[in-house]
């Protein structure tokens, strides 16, 4: 019963502090974890084991950004960051086990008080930009007309909690009409500053319509999703910037200078390809090159805006190969899921991973909570709900 409540309470603050507060993502996560596993360990005398394959490979990348550390710019930052990343890889791998061990009608509830959290922050969120961004000017200097930059992180949220909502209903009968949620967001988030999640929400919707057409489909897009991200995209990139998309008129200024920072980033990353230029090195690497100079665009402001090439950046080859063996690794769990799970799992997948190859650092540690925090509750909806008094409450 109090594991139930502690999750039920995740799944419905979980959209809401996505919209309101993003960053709370991280202090959600590990108040979950510190209620959790000790509650979990009281009820089954033992601490929750996570899958041991992502542990070993998600350890050995923690392991190669604290040696990457010593050779960045700030060898300490860099250390204390690697910390914080390693902590939230061990809160979200430790609550894996203990949300697999609830029962299916605690997985209901749940999943019912995710939808309420769903709908909830679908409300203030148009209340919100329907009276004119009141609470945004309140805690935010934005000029005019920018004030829906503020939801951007909570519009891409949104992008990625819609998968298991949609995976949810789909397995209880509502069946394919559970799309139009993801199309409707969609739709709305166009109206957004956020053309990453209106990205997330296309790749997202595009991905699960192929798999659905033909199950064997499911894992060749997620493998095929990396491939692209790590090796195509960055060819890809090259050619934008070679075809002089950074001076295109018919993409923003931001699209553009994103080209300009893809570019720069894989002209550093030939520089050096197998060890990288150390861990969190995005955040100076503009500055070994143009110094302090604050007159023009600065290459890399904080990390390329795409997390391969951050990776590639930073750890080199060697960061690369590790983040490959993890994607493959988690790809074949989402294989094993059932039913509609399996293929709102993997849609969510390729467009998480989309998303994260047009915006934010790939060490931000509140992205890292969310990814986390969203991937908890896709076993919440692998089977079907056998009725409300079909079993105890766990």
């Amino acid at each position: 019963m109090l594991l139930a409540a502690i999750f039920c309470a995740f799944a419905a603050l979980l959209p809401v502090v996505c919209v309101v507060a993003p960053k709370g993502t991280v202090v959600l996560l590990l108040l979950a974890a510190v209620m959790a596993i000790p509650t979990y360990w009281w009820m089954h005398r033992r601490f929750p084991i996570p899958d041991l394959r992502i542990s070993i490979v998600l350890a050995l990348l923690v392991v190669w950004c604290a040696i990457a550390s010593g050779w960045s710019d700030d060898p300490t930052r860099s250390l204390l960051l690697t910390l914080r990343v390693a902590v939230l890889f061990a809160a979200g791998m430790a609550l894996f086990p203990v949300v697999a061990a609830l029962n299916e009608v605690a997985k209901n509830y749940i999943c019912l008080w995710l939808i309420a959290g769903s709908a909830l922050s679908l409300v203030l969120m148009v209340v919100e930009m329907g009276l004119g961004y009141p609470t945004v000017h309140t805690f935010k200097e934005l000029s005019e007309g920018r004030e829906a930059i503020a939801f951007n992180r909570g519009a891409i949220a949104l992008s990625m909690i819609t998968w298991p909502v949609v995976a949810f209903l789909w397995n209880r009968g509502i069946g394919w009409k559970a799309l139009a949620i993801p199309v409707v967001l969609g739709t709305l988030s166009v109206f957004l500053e956020s053309a990453a999640a209106t990205l997330g929400f296309l790749v997202g919707v595009a991905s699960v319509l192929i798999i659905v057409c033909q199950r064997k489909m499911g894992r060749l897009t997620t493998l095929a999703a990396c491939v692209v991200a790590f090796i195509a995209l960055p060819f890809a990139m090259r050619e934008m910037h070679k075809y002089e998309w950074h001076r295109a008129d018919w993409l923003s200024q931001s699209e553009q200078h994103r080209v300009e920072i893809w570019n720069f980033s894989l002209e550093r990353i030939a520089e050096k390809p197998v060890f990288g230029w150390g861990f969190d090195e995005s955040r100076h690497i503009a500055k070994l090159f143009f110094g302090a100079d604050e007159s023009s665009r600065s290459m890399v402001p904080l990390h390329p805006h795409n997390g391969p090439l951050q990776i590639l950046l930073e750890l080199g080859s060697v960061g690369a190969v590790i983040a490959l063996a993890l994607l493959w690794l988690i790809a074949h769990q989402l294989e094993r899921l059932p039913g509609r799970a399996r293929e709102c799992s993997q849609a969510l997948f390729v467009a998480s991973l989309a998303v994260g190859c047009v915006a934010f650092g790939q060490w931000q540690n509140w992205w890292i909570a969310l990814i986390f925090s969203v991937a908890l509750l896709v076993p919440l909806t692998a089977t079907p709900s056998t009725g409300v008094g079909a079993n105890r409450i766990q």
